[in-house]
Parts: structure tokens; C-alpha cells; sequence
């Protein structure tokens, strides 16, 4: 009737990230990774509203491809 609850979103969100990358399940390791996807995002146009919006694992994952890709480019 009322969909699924916000928390269960992001449990299942942050579960196929984990998944994706087990070293994230490191709250540190996660946070920083999650600080380039940011800036990565920023730099590319992205606002800082959409970037907050992204719940699709896959979106995040390719975010943080992106991110890796040009900080190995530098």
C-alpha cells in the first residue's frame, strides 16, 4: 500500500554496491570513494541535488569507474 520504506531502499542499494565491491563495506574505505564519486560528478556538470538522487547501484558503479578511470589519467 505505501511502497517500500526509504532504509529498505538504501539496505538493498548499499547490498549490491557491497556486492559490487566488498571493500566497501568498510565504512572509511566507502567514504572515501564515495568523496571522488562526488567530485568526480561535480566535475563532470552534475549538481550536487542529482548526484544525491543516484540510487541505482549500477549509476554509482559506473560513477566510481568514471572517477577511478580519470584518477588513473592523472
Amino acid at each position: 500500500m505505501f511502497g517500500q520504506s526509504h532504509s529498505h531502499r538504501v539496505w538493498r542499494m548499499m547490498s549490491a554496491l557491497i556486492d559490487a565491491r566488498p571493500e566497501w563495506a568498510d565504512q572509511d574505505t566507502f567514504e572515501a570513494d564515495r568523496e571522488k564519486m562526488l567530485q568526480h560528478g561535480l566535475a563532470t556538470g552534475m549538481t550536487i541535488e542529482d548526484l544525491f538522487k543516484i540510487t541505482d547501484p549500477d549509476v554509482i558503479l559506473g560513477l566510481w569507474t568514471a572517477a577511478a578511470a580519470k584518477e588513473e589519467e592523472a
